[in-house]
Parts: structure tokens; C-alpha cells; sequence
């Protein structure tokens, strides 16, 4: 299988997504930039780390991950932004994808690599409702209304 890549390959590698064991801190997925919005790196699939590729799906809904086995690029999965919390109403930080790995039954749990300094693209093509800064600002402006209502709150009237 040939991807056609329009863009160049960055000059640097630059982190974009990594999950390891908590336990063991055994490395389970690394993706890097790579040539435009693709991301390579490594998975492990089955106790075995492969060489890999992922591109956003057309819809930029799913990251797609290709893993290079001896019979050549084969699916290995795909990822999804975590954009909900079940647990609370408020939006959770850009950060956090969920994969589907084949033969793995638990979804494995990835973050993005210091998301304050990822471009804005990254977090569009992978799912995300919002950038790290879109999310950073709203949080900023949260902040400022609850402080309005706490100090509303804690002027009491004069006796």
C-alpha cells in the first residue's frame, strides 16, 4: 500500500501522541509529526512493538493506525478524542484518545504530547471540539465568571 504525501517530512521529530504501561512504564504507543497530517511511530500489537503509520480519518473523526508486520502495512486500529466526561458536565482538556487496538479487549488510553505547544491542526484532524488554546481560553474565562460570583457572593449587605 503507497500513500501519497503532498507535504515534506518535518526537519525535527516532534512528539504528538504516547501511552505507556502505568506499571511497567512499557511503551505501548508513540506517534510523531510526520509529513502532513500524517503521524508515524511505533505501536505494540500483541507484546510486539511494529513500526507504524496513522492519518485521520476523511471526516477527521478517527486516527487510523497502520502497523508494518512482515505481511506488509496491516489495520491495527484507530483512535478517538476523548471530548466527554461521563462523570461531569464540563468539557475535559483536549488530550486524551482512546484506541482500539485489534486483539486487545480494553481500549488503550494515549495523550497528546505537551498540548499547549502542538499546532492547532493536530487537535482538528484527530476529533477534538476544541484546540488546547480554544479550551485554555474558555477555561481562563470560566475562572474570571466564577470569581465575579464568589466576590458578588462574599459582599454582604451593611448592617
Amino acid at each position: 500500500m503507497r500513500l501519497p504525501l503532498a507535504g515534506n517530512a518535518p526537519n525535527e521529530l516532534i512528539p504528538a501522541i504516547a501511552s505507556a504501561d502505568k506499571d511497567n512504564r512499557q511503551l505501548n504507543l508513540l506517534l510523531v509529526h510526520s509529513a502532513d497530517d500524517h503521524l508515524q511511530g511505533v505501536v505494540r500489537l500483541n507484546g510486539t512493538l511494529y513500526p507504524a503509520l496513522a492519518t485521520p480519518s476523511a471526516d477527521n473523526r478517527q486516527l487510523v493506525i497502520n502497523a508494518l508486520t512482515d505481511n506488509g502495512l496491516q489495520f491495527a486500529g484507530y483512535g478517538e478524542a476523548v471530548n466527554h466526561d461521563e462523570n461531569t458536565h464540563q468539557r475535559p482538556s483536549p488530550q486524551i484518545m482512546q484506541f482500539h487496538l485489534k486483539q486487545q479487549d480494553s481500549p488503550l488510553f494515549a495523550a497528546i504530547h505537551k498540548p499547549e505547544e502542538q499546532p492547532d491542526k493536530l487537535f482538528r484532524s484527530l476529533g477534538f471540539e476544541q484546540t488546547w488554546k480554544e479550551w485554555s481560553d474558555s477555561q481562563k474565562a470560566e475562572d474570571r465568571q466564577e470569581k465575579t460570583l464568589q466576590q458578588a457572593q462574599s459582599h454582604s449587605p451593611g448592617l
